[in-house]
């Protein structure tokens, strides 16, 4: 799906603002789109990666006000022990497999609801308002409503230690 197909409607990307240093060094706002790196996935989940940094902390120089999105890297967490921004939609229906990244992610559920399930078999409901804190442990995402799209939140930071690999 092209950034022109992407629904306007509950399912659609989110319009960023970012600010950053111009010549003069005095703040600007380099970008007001509704873009950054989006990608859809074959459940119909959409990504939008609004921003990430290879490092933190990070370095917030004019030097790097350009979009970094803009690379070939998909979503993958944290790169580069860096931090990543991103909104995730998902459709009825729709949602993530068993996974872990190596970070620590904070997020908001922005509107719907969404089933978040851990490898032990645990499960709970997060709402619209409801905010979670993933400690690089093995999780996957449902949104088990048969006509309500989800849309989350969350900033990824690169962990320093990393949990055993073979979850």
């Amino acid at each position: 799906m092209s950034r022109s197909e992407v629904p306007v409607a509950s399912g659609s990307t989110a319009r960023r603002v970012v600010t950053g240093l111009g010549e003069d060094g005095k703040a600007k706002i380099l970008y007001d789109d509704r873009e950054g790196r989006v990608e859809t996935f074959p459940s119909g989940s959409i990504f939008q990666n609004v921003w990430l940094t290879d490092s933190v902390p990070a370095d917030v120089t004019r030097e790097t006000n350009d979009d970094p999105t803009k690379g070939e890297k998909l979503f993958q967490g944290p790169v580069n022990g860096g931090s990543v921004g991103n909104f995730v939609n998902f459709p009825p229906g729709g949602r993530a497999p068993m996974h872990f990244t190596k970070s620590i992610d904070y997020g908001i559920i922005i509107e719907g609801e969404i089933e978040l399930e851990l490898e032990n078999g645990e499960k709970t409901v997060l709402k619209a308002g409801d905010v979670f804190v993933q400690r690089q442990t093995k999780h996957a995402w449902h949104n088990r409503h048969p006509t309500q799209w989800t849309k989350v939140f969350s900033v990824c930071i690169a962990s320093a230690n990393s949990v055993d690999e073979k979850n």
